[in-house]
């Protein structure tokens, strides 16, 4: 993945609920106008899989409330991965905060600060 700025933003929106799936994707698409790209609906595990490795997309929007997705093999790929990405977990059942996961690259010298204070970005 390369980090150019005038390339929209590549989206997958798993889940094997078609009316989850077509919401956020009608909500993102205004929101994000021209931004971002869902690029892939996988609405299985294996298909979920398979477009992580296809389209290494910058942000994987899971169903939390889906079965059929394994969240602990979906979180144990988005670990072992290489490329940059974000996954944010979504609830319709239940409310409260969406969980974010991000995994970024960062230089010696961006860990050493970030090292210095883990928790800068978490200060209100």
């Amino acid at each position: 993945m390369t980090d150019v700025p005038n390339l929209p933003r590549r989206v997958l929106l798993v889940s094997a609920n078609p009316l989850f799936r077509e919401g956020l994707r009608k909500m993102y698409a205004a929101r994000w106008n021209g931004k971002a790209s869902i690029i892939a609906t996988p609405a299985s595990m294996a298909e979920a899989l398979s477009a992580l490795d296809t389209y290494e997309p910058d942000l994987v929007i899971v169903d939390f409330d889906d079965k059929t997705i394994n969240r602990d093999e979906f979180l144990n790929r988005f670990v072992t991965g290489k490329t940059p990405m974000q996954i944010m977990l979504v609830s319709l059942q239940e409310s409260g905060q969406v969980v974010i996961y991000d995994r970024r690259t960062l230089t010696p010298a961006q860990a050493e600060n970030w090292l210095n204070d883990p928790w800068r970005l978490m200060k209100p």
